[in-house]
Parts: structure tokens; C-alpha cells; sequence
């Protein structure tokens, strides 16, 4: 896969109804492995809920509109001072 890119993809609380499910994070996940990206870590705690993988910005613009979906931030390095 060509032109592919880091990205955090970050899920609204479970509370917000079934799109925010560990269902719906897992099918996007699978989408995204399906497509050719690859899935680095998984996140499930009271921070954070979803995934980071490897994949392409026409993928990232999809994922987006997924009403579970809370945000998709480029994956980096992180410092604290």
C-alpha cells in the first residue's frame, strides 16, 4: 500500500451508543488490516478507547465519518519537558 500514513484513531465513550462499541472499534480495525494498513496497538481504557495503525489518507478520510468515531490524530512521538 502506497502512501500510507500513522494515525491514532480515537472513539467517543462507549456510552454514546452502539457506532462506539468494542464491536464497531474491532470492524474498523479489520477494515483497516483488510485494506492493507496495519493495526499497531489497541486501545481500551477510561482515557482512551480505540486504535493506532498504519494507513492511507483516503482510508483516514473514510474512517472520519464513522458516527463512532471521535477524532484520527497523525501518530508520534510524545515528550513531556
Amino acid at each position: 500500500m502506497s502512501g500510507t500514513n500513522s494515525y491514532i484513531v480515537v472513539f467517543k465513550p462507549e456510552s454514546d451508543g452502539p457506532h462506539a462499541s468494542a464491536d464497531a472499534i474491532s470492524d474498523l480495525a479489520s477494515k483497516v488490516e483488510g485494506s492493507g494498513g496495519n493495526i499497531k496497538h489497541h486501545y481500551d481504557s477510561k482515557v482512551m478507547r480505540g486504535f493506532a495503525g498504519s494507513f492511507s489518507e483516503d482510508l483516514k478520510s473514510e474512517l472520519e465519518q464513522h458516527p463512532g468515531v471521535k477524532y484520527i490524530e497523525p501518530d508520534g512521538a510524545v515528550s513531556t519537558m
